[in-house]
């Protein structure tokens, strides 16, 4: 199990059982009842004579905090069964007490957040039934509490739809996805202009063409080639970790073949490229 790309904080609880074998199945979404920060939650978790927890929260500026690893069961919903099955997420109200309202940023980083969780463990759908036969719950089916408070509570059906529609299209990203595809998408095309324009000047580098090795050597020290310059040649110790699944996938689909000796000769820009499909779901 791998944890989510999107989080901008991590503070590791103690209180926590291991999952096992036992596969993501659900979803499972908190309100902090009152303005809390990913820094606040991490404080509150981290002592162990809390006996709390919770896999994800999303602060109220919408950065999103991490605080017991999609391997392990957090201590949320005061349901061992729900928990070993979900991934749980507390999301910050922006005022206290009322229908503890929850702001737009919020929520829209909650649907992120659940899209990508969804597509990591393999969740075709977000089914909300309005009781604990779904596999999208909230914590007042499970104990005595107004957990995840009205105005949250209300959003359920409208957060299980938005979910679902990502998950049906089949290239989508989320916004960050989005942004760094398109970033990535320009550089590679930007280095392909240089790399042909350059190439139909280079030549023979000599003394006639001085002040353009010069001008190679600058783009060298820069960096510009070493995105593009091939880095790995096979599934192993030295291939980044955020890269092996997106590889593996594509190796056993027979997607993705060596040359020679099997050699897969993958640079940097290209396996940050084929992560980003594969997150888009492109791949299957």
């Amino acid at each position: 199990m791998s944890n989510s790309p999107l989080v901008d904080y991590i503070r590791l609880s103690p209180n926590y059982n291991r999952r096992g074998l036992t596969p993501i199945l659900k979803i499972t979404i908190h309100h902090t009842a009152g303005v809390a920060s990913v820094e606040g939650m991490g404080a509150t978790f981290a002592p162990a004579s809390r006996q709390g927890s919770a896999n994800y929260g999303i602060g109220f500026d919408g950065r999103i905090g991490m605080y017991v690893e999609e391997c392990n069961r957090a201590w949320t919903s005061s349901n061992a069964e729900n928990d070993f099955q979900a991934v749980t997420i507390e999301v910050s109200n922006d005022s206290t007490g009322g229908v503890w309202h929850v702001s737009d940023v919020c929520l829209s980083k909650l649907v992120d957040l659940c899209v990508d969780i969804c597509r990591r463990n393999g969740i075709e759908r977000l089914n909300f039934t309005g009781d604990a036969s779904g596999n999208l719950t909230m914590h007042k089916w499970f104990a005595p509490t107004a957990c995840p408070g009205e105005y949250l509570e209300s959003k359920f059906p409208w957060i299980a739809d938005e979910v679902n529609k990502r998950l049906e299209e089949s290239e989508a990203m989320t916004d960050t996805e989005k942004k760094e595809f398109a970033a990535l998408k320009a550089e590679v095309e930007n280095l392909a202009k240089e790399n042909k324009r350059l190439q139909d000047k280079i030549g023979t580098v000599s003394g006639e063409n001085a002040d353009l090795k010069k001008r190679l050597d600058h783009y060298d020290d820069m960096g510009v080639y070493d995105n593009a310059a091939v880095k790995w040649a096979y599934i192993d110790g030295n291939l980044p970790n955020w890269a092996k699944p997106t590889i593996k996938k594509l190796v056993n689909k027979g997607l993705l073949k060596g040359g020679d000796k099997n050699s897969l000769e993958l640079s940097r820009l290209m396996i940050r490229i084929l992560v980003i499909l594969d997150r888009a779901g492109t791949f299957g």
